[in-house]
């Protein structure tokens, strides 16, 4: 994970559970993992598993895990995401039309394996809202449609009904690239984000679905989009039910959101929305989706330049 002086993209730097879990994980220590993991509120612990899902040559580990325990659902949500993990690698993120015969055969491959691992692990696990957060990914990029992802979501909401790790995953499912519609993506992050506690990271779906429709306009559209008034109330809307208000926390995945309202601020011209944002931020930062722009880290520098005065803003 990259870092410089005046900007960081590291997940550890903001949320020291994550320096923990990649230790343990390191030493081959799954005793200590699981207690982190069982430590953490549902939606951390997916976001931990996630992440630690990231790290290189976990099948042979994951798979003994599961051989000693078959019931683990921690590794069974790890293991499964990883394998998604690297098919998802071979796949790339370019749009399909762009991705060759073999890329598509080896990439589903991986999620089959995948699937195997996650079926068990819910049958096992029927309420581990992990699993059923990894299983969304691999129904999308297995094809198997909106009606099976929302079948999926389905049992992850009744095992943790405001879970952002798995609605961000129906997101995408929802986005047109993936067979959905403009409505259906901006009705289901509006719904997500209303009956979600205020403070909460929840309203970042409605940031992320503008991030998408404006990612998917023809140039010279996008900017009007971002700048539209319906579109700009629906982002101070979110803002205010997250990032603005008072009981936002700052708990794992808190720098991703506000760097989402940060990017979209800046990118809409509103800098006196985007300064504080920044502010807050420090050196912090997410890569997405401070990517789309180009590099991440000039375009960080240079917004948060004009937003707020200063290349570097120290915490």
């Amino acid at each position: 994970m990259p870092a410089y002086s005046d900007v960081v993209f590291d997940p550890a730097a903001s949320c020291p559970e994550v320096g923990w879990l990649r230790s343990a994980l390191a030493a081959r220590d799954w005793t200590a993992c699981r207690a982190l993991l069982d430590a953490a509120p549902p939606a951390i612990r997916t976001g931990l598993i996630t992440l630690g899902a990231d790290a290189p040559d976990l099948e042979d580990f994951l798979r003994t895990v599961l051989r000693n325990d078959p019931n683990d659902g921690a590794a069974s949500a790890m293991l499964g995401a990883h394998l998604t993990d690297v098919g998802w690698q071979v796949r790339g993120g370019a749009r399909a039309k762009y991705v060759s015969r073999d890329q598509f055969a080896v990439f589903h491959e991986w999620l089959a394996k995948a699937e195997r691992v996650l079926v068990d692990g819910a049958a096992r696990n029927p309420h581990d809202p992990a699993i059923w957060t990894a299983r969304l990914p691999t129904a999308r990029g297995l094809q198997l449609g909106e009606a099976e992802a929302r079948r999926r979501y389905g049992h992850l909401a009744a095992a943790d009904p405001h879970h952002r790790p798995g609605q961000e995953h129906l997101l995408q499912q929802l986005c047109p690239k993936w067979g959905g519609s403009w409505d259906s993506a901006h009705a289901f992050a509006r719904e997500a984000m209303l009956s979600s506690p205020p403070g909460s990271q929840n309203a970042v779906l409605v940031a992320a679905a503008h991030v998408e429709h404006w990612l998917d306009l023809e140039s010279g559209e996008d900017q009007e989009y971002l700048r539209s008034t319906a579109v700009r109330n629906e982002i101070y809307e979110a803002a205010a039910h997250s990032v603005w208000h008072p009981q936002f926390a700052r708990t794992y995945g808190w720098v991703s959101v506000l760097s989402a309202f940060a990017m979209l601020f800046s990118q809409s011209g509103d800098q006196r929305a985007a300064g504080p944002l920044f502010v807050a931020l420090g050196p912090l930062a997410s890569e997405w989706p401070w990517n789309y722009l180009g590099d991440p880290v000039e375009t960080i520098r240079e917004r948060r330049y004009y937003a707020t005065g200063s290349r570097g803003v120290s915490r």
